[in-house]
């Protein structure tokens, strides 16, 4: 093994980069570590080389502690059968939009494609001393479990030789999705469609906020602000350039909300598919998703209604922005929604809603995205000037540096649900690697625990920094596929 993986095996605990600040209304069911702010790093081992940042705040944290339920009852209600859905709460309707407001769904499908053929290994049990120690329960659970899993990874240039597992089978993003939005912010600075010199009053930013969905990454976005003095004027007001850097750093959902409603639907969707993103589904806004789960409207049981949303994407589509927009724009249905968020959706209508009606995309799709933007391919050189100085903020920190002339990058969190994105320069050989890591269907107890100890995390970085990884897991992979 090469020294990476020597160094890399000392990685047992992270560094944990943003300071994650507030609560969630009641307690959760995941013990959540506190997360230490950018300008305050604590290396976890003097061996480490190369620094990560958290996790995005996943969706089960997000849209707050489920209700209590016993075991007997939740089979019972996701065993409901049709008939009992269709007796359970009318057919929803497809409700008007407000003038100017376009559904989700306007060119991508909101659902992805059914029956997807996955990958099967033959058992494979992973060599001693295969990889670093840190690595291993994501590598046992690829090997375990490959169906549940996608990877991209390789050196640019050098695609054919990379190592592949369900590439081609579209999985959620969770807010990897967010690059998407991240480009056709700067597309449209490019255009000159948005002043990126512009000021947005912090208080109309908090129009997109749902308190509780984030576990205060917008707040200590603000916090983080404010520390750089980048909050100013009256009333308080932070120019538009910081917002996406708030949507990709902190991970804030409101900026990419805000960000999601100022490019708008259409824009959106078609950026994505001007991106080469073929196996893309719908963008839609976060705070529509979180309701859409769970709100303070009368709509029966939250299981039934996302799955007839699965079964009719047309009128999910409608709904999403239709309570997006009232949230942002309708001061007494916000207002209902924030005294009424003792309501919230069970975990497991959670899971169901973000394995079905999240954003998904194949790895490979994602990771011939993540070579655009180092190759400095996208629809400017503007454009990619702009998408490279917020990807690449892990630069800040010297850990990096030794090992890189640039690293970007973007993660997701949802129930089950764990995903990085990456694109580096390594510095000892000029090599560019893309590593695109997707995890789904984790029991909750294994995705709670990895929400601790970032193991797939360790392991795409084990693929991005070590140049024996790729080939090594490739060569494993290769005799263990049937």
């Amino acid at each position: 093994m090469s020294k990476y993986s020597t160094t890399l095996t000392a990685l047992s605990q992270k560094i944990i980069w943003l300071l994650l600040l507030g609560s969630l209304a009641g307690a959760t069911s995941c013990n959540q570590r506190s997360i230490q702010p950018a300008v305050a790093i604590t290396p976890l081992s003097t061996e480490s080389k190369l620094l990560t940042p958290a996790l995005t705040p996943p969706l089960a944290q997000s849209i707050v502690t489920p209700r209590s339920q016993t075991a007997e009852a939740q089979k019972a209600e996701e065993k409901a059968s049709a008939s009992e859905i269709a007796a359970a709460q009318a057919q929803p309707t497809i409700q008007t939009l407000a003038p100017g407001l376009d559904p989700c769904g306007l060119h991508l499908a909101l659902v992805a494609e059914k029956n997807q053929p996955r990958q099967r290994l033959h058992p494979t049990t992973i060599p001693v001393d295969f990889a670093p120690e840190a690595t291993l329960p994501a590598l046992e659970r690829l090997f375990q479990a490959p169906s549940t899993v996608g990877l991209a990874a390789f050196e640019v240039g050098k695609e054919d030789q990379g190592v592949y597992l369900n590439a081609d089978v579209q999985m959620p993003l969770a807010s990897v999705v967010k690059i998407v939005n991240l480009i056709a912010y700067a597309n449209a600075v490019a255009n000159s469609q948005l002043d990126p010199g512009s000021w947005i009053p912090v208080e109309e930013l908090d129009r997109y906020y749902l308190p509780g969905m984030d576990l205060g990454a917008h707040r200590q976005a603000l916090n983080d602000l404010e520390e750089k003095s980048l909050i100013a004027r009256d009333p308080p007001s932070v120019p538009l350039e910081e917002v996406p850097v708030m949507m990709i750093q902190h991970s804030s959902n409101a900026a990419a909300d805000y960000l999601h409603m100022a490019i708008g639907q259409d824009r959106l969707e078609l950026t994505a598919q001007e991106l080469g993103l073929e196996s893309q589904t719908a963008l839609c806004p976060w705070i529509g998703q979180f309701l859409a789960m769970s709100n303070h409207e009368p709509q029966g049981n939250d299981w039934l209604t996302v799955n007839e949303y699965i079964k009719n994407p047309a009128i999910y589509g409608q709904e999403v922005m239709r309570l997006s927009d009232a949230y942002i724009n309708d001061s007494e249905f916000r207002n209902d929604i924030l005294n009424s968020r003792g309501r919230r959706a069970r975990v497991n209508v959670q899971a169901l809603f973000s394995e079905n009606l999240n954003a998904q995309a194949t790895p490979r799709d994602y990771a011939e995205l993540m070579t655009k933007i180092i190759k400095n391919e996208l629809k400017t050189s503007f454009s990619n000037i702009l998408v490279r100085r917020v990807m690449e903020w892990p630069m800040i920190f010297p850990a990096n540096q030794e090992l890189f002339s640039t690293i970007g990058f973007k993660n997701g969190s949802l129930p089950g649900i764990l995903t990085v994105s990456y694109y580096a320069q390594r510095l000892e050989d000029g090599a560019q690697i893309v590593v695109v890591l997707f995890f789904r269907d984790l029991p909750m107890q294994t995705y709670r625990n990895w929400r601790q100890s970032l193991t797939h995390d360790e392991l795409a970085r084990w693929l991005l920094a070590d140049p024996e990884a790729i080939p090594e897991l490739k060569s494993l992979l290769d005799q263990a596929i049937q």
